[in-house]
């Protein structure tokens, strides 16, 4: 399992104390609630790892207050950089639940038992995360992240079924 869950980005500086607006991928995502410290990979390929002193909800996302973020000018370089929290520091989950980046390796089967491929990444673009499948003979698909398109998902197996969408 992965120590860091990539939860969103950061989209712009929020006011003048050095604070910034994290937007998460997924609009239902309460990972940035919990989180004590947040992993950044700026557009450079710099990581940091920093802190979080404060935090407060807004319609488009999360403002935060970052360790060692104390001027808009060090806020503005963070801009754009992808967020990532501490698995560990996340609540517990319900028996079936799990974390989206779980989904990242599963074998991708058809409800023929056919195996597709592999869920090679997640893309957030639309209403819902899209399971992006790379084919073991080269294809790739984008799976919408619903029932209708995800009907049956065995972690403990390795294995989710999917009804790609397929374009005539």
């Amino acid at each position: 399992m992965k120590s860091w869950l990539q939860t969103g980005y950061v989209s712009r500086v929020f006011a003048t104390h050095g604070e910034v607006v994290a937007k998460p991928f997924h609009v239902q995502s309460q990972s940035l609630r919990f989180a004590k410290r947040v992993r950044l990979c700026l557009k450079t390929g710099e990581e940091r790892i920093l802190g979080l002193r404060g935090r407060g909800s807004l319609s488009e996302g999360w403002r935060l207050l970052l360790e060692g973020i104390d001027t808009p000018e060090q806020a503005r370089e963070l801009v754009g950089a992808r967020l990532w929290v501490a698995r560990e520091e996340m609540p517990k989950l319900a028996p079936g639940e799990y974390f989206l980046e779980d989904w990242v390796g599963l074998e991708a089967r058809l409800e023929s038992g056919e195996v597709l491929g592999h869920v090679s990444t997640l893309l957030y673009a639309g209403p819902v995360p899209n399971l992006v499948i790379h084919g073991e003979g080269g294809g790739e698909w984008m799976v919408p992240w619903t029932d209708e398109y995800v009907p049956t998902l065995c972690m403990e197996e390795g294995y989710v079924v999917v009804r790609p969408l397929m374009l005539d």
